[in-house]
């Protein structure tokens, strides 16, 4: 996996979200409910930090 180097200026919870996104992405190739659960159950309070990267990346250029 590669990540955008700007992500080490995201909060360290905002940057699991990702790393856990990703990883759930290896059993799960969409975005499917099942995808969401998946996510759901190693974080929780994955919605927060979904929804503070979509209002970060343009302040941050990603």
């Amino acid at each position: 996996m590669n990540f955008n180097w700007k992500l080490i200026m995201a909060p360290p919870q905002a940057l699991d979200y990702v790393v856990v996104h990703e990883l759930c992405h290896l059993y799960e190739f969409n975005h499917s409910p099942r995808f969401w659960q998946l996510v759901e159950r190693q974080l929780p309070d994955y919605e927060v930090w979904k929804k503070w990267l979509k209002s970060h990346t343009e302040d941050m250029n990603i």
